[in-house]
């Protein structure tokens, strides 16, 4: 067959979930190790873009423990009775996403309103101001 072929294979596509924060931190790690020699140049290219974006983002300058933080707090909001609580892909879009206003939690939450009522929403709003930085202005 002529080589070797190598297969990831996905056993839970939301398993290992990263939010952009932990990504960032990878990616400086990967920088700070100054392998870029050792690693295709489509990787280390595709690294700078992924870095790029991450430093444009709502989220920029989130660390590891905002992030840990914003989950923790986030994950107590109960949901209405009988309603689904929060979903680890929510939270992490909630982090990335940074939402300041309602209309932006309706954006990223699936039937936001039924689900916990403009209060509670409201609170998960001040949540995300009390446990991420704002982000800093780009020069």
């Amino acid at each position: 067959e002529g080589g070797l072929v190598s297969r990831m294979e996905v056993l839970d596509s939301f398993e290992s979930l990263l939010t952009n924060a932990e990504l960032a931190e990878v990616l400086r790690e990967n920088k700070k190790q100054g392998n870029e020699n050792n690693r295709p140049a489509v990787v280390v290219e595709m690294e700078k873009r992924v870095s790029k974006y991450l430093a444009e983002s709502p989220g920029r300058g989130a660390t590891r423990e905002h992030v840990e933080a914003l989950i923790e707090r986030l994950g107590q909001v109960s949901p209405v009775e009988g309603q689904p609580a929060l979903k680890a892909v929510e939270l992490h879009n909630l982090a990335n996403l940074r939402p300041t206003q309602l209309v932006e939690v309706y954006a990223v939450l699936a039937n936001a309103e039924a689900r916990f009522g403009d209060d509670k929403l409201s609170h998960m709003i001040d949540v995300i101001g009390e446990c991420l930085p704002l982000p800093q202005l780009s020069k």
